[in-house]
């Protein structure tokens, strides 16, 4: 009887944290790729392809992905000649909701 009440509670445990995940992970963020596509353009930098896809890193998806993706876009960012303080605060503007 023991081992069921574990299995169960274990199990139960699990259903939980899969039915929360969604809840934080997907959360859709509002208008961040457009934050961060708007400073880079006012900072001078031409808005291209690549520079779209970097802040779409860290403009779309759950707070989880977005904050995980802001080293990639800083990166994305800085390969395309972007110094390095503007893409850092780029990548930050394109988390916000």
């Amino acid at each position: 009887m023991r081992n069921a009440a574990r299995r169960l509670a274990g199990a139960t445990g699990i259903l939980v944290i899969a039915g929360a995940l969604p809840l934080v992970a997907t959360a859709p963020a509002q208008a961040t790729t457009k934050q961060c596509t708007s400073f880079l353009a006012e900072a001078g930098y031409k808005v291209g392809p690549k520079v779209r896809q970097a802040c779409g890193l860290v403009g779309t998806g759950g707070w989880i992905t977005r904050n995980a993706n802001v080293a990639p876009c800083q990166g994305i960012l800085e390969l395309v000649h972007v110094k390095p303080d503007h893409a850092g605060k780029a990548c930050y503007l394109g988390t916000e909701d």
